[in-house]
C-alpha cells in the first residue's frame, strides 16, 4: 500500500532514478546549446516536459529505416544498391578503413567480429543531356537525371541491432542539441545583420533630409534604398522583425527557442521516406517501370532555417569482409 503511495507521487526508487536521468539529459543538452541557460532559476522545470516529449518521438523513428545493407565485396553482386550508394569496392574500402569509429570497435575483442552501424550520405542529382533508346531510336540529347551519393559517413557500430538501437535513441538526443544550438546561431546571425542593416538605416535616411549632405552613389556593397520612401518602407520591415529576434536573444527567449524544438520536435528533426527507381548508371528512370533498381532511403532533414539533409541506411559489416576488400583493392 505505501510502496503505491510512493510509486503514485513519483517518490519511489524508480522513479526517482528517471528523474535524475531526465535531469542528466537536460543537462547534457545544456552544455550543446547554451550554458547560460542554467542562470535561469527554472530552466529543469521548462525543459523536462518536451525532453520526454523528444524521448518518445526520436525512439519512434528507428522503426523507418530501410532494411540493412550488409557492406562487402560480395554484397555488390547480390545486392544492387551497393553499387547505387557507392563508385565501387575501392570507395566501400576507402570509407571503413577511414572510419575511427569502426577501427576502435574492431579493436576491442568483446565486440565480436560484426558491427551494426548507421550509414549518413548526402544525395545529389545532375541534371544532363545523355544517349538513350526513345521510341526505338538512339538519341543523345536525351534529358536525365543522375542520382549520386557522397560524403559517406559511418555512425554508432554496435555488436548487434539491439545495441544499435539502444545507441541511435541517445545520439538522436544529441543530434537535436546540434540542431537547437545551429538554430540559436542562425537566429543571433540574422539578429546582428539586421541591427547592422539598421544602422544604416536610419544614417541614410538622415542624410536624405539633410540638404547639407550628400549621398554618393556606387559605394561597394551598397545596397540601400535610394529615396526616403523607400528607406521608411524597409525601416518598416526590419523593425519588427528585430524586436523578435531581439526578444530571442534573451535568455528567457533562449529558454523558450529551446523548449519550443523539445515539444515540438517533428518540426526540427524528421525522416521523410525516398524511393528512387534507378538504372546500373545511376539514371533516375521516371514513371512506371519494373527496370531498374528501387532504392528505399530515409533521409533525415534538421532544422526548419536552412534544413540540412542526410540520407540514412543501416549496415552491416563483418571484419573478415574489410580483410577481403584489403586483399583485392588495398593497393587500388
Amino acid at each position: 500500500m505505501f510502496e503505491r503511495w510512493l510509486r503514485k507521487l513519483g517518490w519511489d526508487q524508480q522513479s526517482r532514478q528517471r528523474a535524475r536521468e531526465l535531469a542528466a539529459q537536460v543537462e547534457q543538452l545544456i552544455d550543446i546549446c547554451d550554458r547560460r541557460l542554467r542562470l535561469l532559476p527554472s530552466y529543469q522545470d521548462a525543459l523536462a516536459p518536451g525532453m520526454r516529449t523528444s524521448q518518445v518521438y526520436l525512439s519512434s523513428l528507428m522503426t523507418q529505416l530501410p532494411s540493412v545493407l550488409e557492406l562487402s565485396l560480395h554484397g555488390f553482386a547480390r545486392d544492387p544498391r551497393l553499387g547505387l550508394l557507392f563508385s565501387g569496392p575501392s570507395s566501400l574500402l576507402e570509407l571503413l578503413d577511414g572510419s575511427d569509429g569502426l577501427r576502435e570497435f574492431f579493436l576491442s575483442a568483446s565486440n565480436g567480429d560484426e558491427a551494426w552501424a548507421l550509414l549518413t550520405m548526402q544525395r545529389s542529382e545532375t541534371r544532363r543531356f545523355g544517349v538513350a533508346m526513345e521510341n526505338g531510336d538512339l538519341r543523345s540529347d536525351v534529358a536525365q537525371i543522375v542520382v549520386s551519393f557522397d560524403g559517406h559517413r559511418l555512425m554508432m557500430p554496435s555488436p548487434n541491432w539491439e545495441a544499435f538501437q539502444q545507441r541511435s535513441g541517445a545520439h538522436a538526443l544529441d543530434v537535436l542539441g546540434s540542431v537547437i544550438a545551429r538554430q540559436l546561431s542562425l537566429m543571433e546571425q540574422a539578429r546582428q545583420q539586421l541591427e547592422a542593416e539598421l544602422a544604416r538605416l536610419q544614417l541614410r535616411r538622415m542624410a536624405l533630409q539633410s540638404s547639407d549632405c550628400m549621398i554618393v552613389d556606387g559605394q561597394s556593397g551598397d545596397d540601400l534604398p535610394e529615396s526616403l520612401p523607400a528607406v521608411d518602407a524597409r525601416l518598416n520591415e526590419v523593425r519588427p522583425q528585430l524586436d523578435a529576434l531581439r526578444e530571442h536573444a534573451s535568455l528567457e527567449g533562449l529558454l523558450q527557442m529551446v523548449r519550443q524544438v523539445l515539444e515540438c520536435p517533428e518540426d526540427y528533426f524528421s525522416l521523410q521516406s525516398v524511393t528512387l527507381r534507378l538504372n546500373r548508371m545511376g539514371i533516375k528512370l521516371e514513371g512506371e517501370t519494373d527496370e531498374g533498381t528501387a532504392l528505399e532511403l530515409e533521409e533525415v532533414v534538421l532544422g526548419k532555417t536552412q534544413p540540412i539533409r542526410r540520407a540514412l541506411m543501416p549496415v552491416r559489416i563483418r571484419r573478415e569482409a574489410i580483410d577481403e576488400l584489403r586483399r583485392q583493392f588495398g593497393n587500388a
